[in-house]
């Protein structure tokens, strides 16, 4: 277990956070980019990525890790990472992804995210990972600062589909 503080603990996700995990994940995507989609976008999306099932696959494939910040056993942010899986560009690497990372806007100007990116890129040399990479949508800049402050640097693009509208995110990497 890694401490933060006395009041914030970065830990392993396991099989028993799986609701309070989805829950969060629902919450923090609908904080971030709910003022950004269409309501039918958000919940086709969420309905297909979020759902308990979904978690609880994830929790249990061995090529996916839940970290999470928690606060008082109340779980405030996670990320997602899935080894082995690789982007244009990266091909000939051993890469980590960090498929998700969110903190509950209550908490962000607290360094908590730093704290979190850090213990992925930790969790990712205790792996034997060359490169971690991720994607961030093209329109969040605030995003896209923080990784780069956090000494990722782009180097490429793909599209992510939320229900029905394609959209670019920004490929980011940082070796490790």
């Amino acid at each position: 277990m890694n401490e933060i503080t006395t009041q914030f603990t970065i830990r392993p996700a396991q099989w028993s956070d799986a609701p309070a995990l989805r829950d969060l994940m629902e919450k923090t995507f609908v904080d971030t980019y709910a003022s950004y989609n269409t309501p039918a976008n958000m919940q086709m999306y969420i309905s297909t990525r979020f759902g308990l099932t979904q978690v609880q696959l994830e929790l249990r494939d061995e090529n996916v890790h839940y970290l999470i910040v928690e606060k008082q056993s109340k779980l405030i942010g996670f990320a997602k990472l899935v080894q082995n899986h690789s982007a244009e560009g990266l091909e000939n690497k051993k890469a980590l992804e960090i498929e998700r990372i969110y903190l509950d806007k209550a908490y962000h100007g607290q360094q908590l995210g730093a704290q979190l990116m850090q213990a992925c890129l930790e969790w990712g040399k205790e792996s034997t990972t060359e490169v971690v990479w991720l994607g961030v949508w093209e329109h969040n800049p605030k995003a896209i600062r923080f990784y780069e402050k956090m000494g990722f640097e782009r180097f490429g693009a793909h599209t992510f589909t939320l229900g029905t509208e394609v959209q670019n995110d920004f490929l980011m990497k940082k070796e490790i």
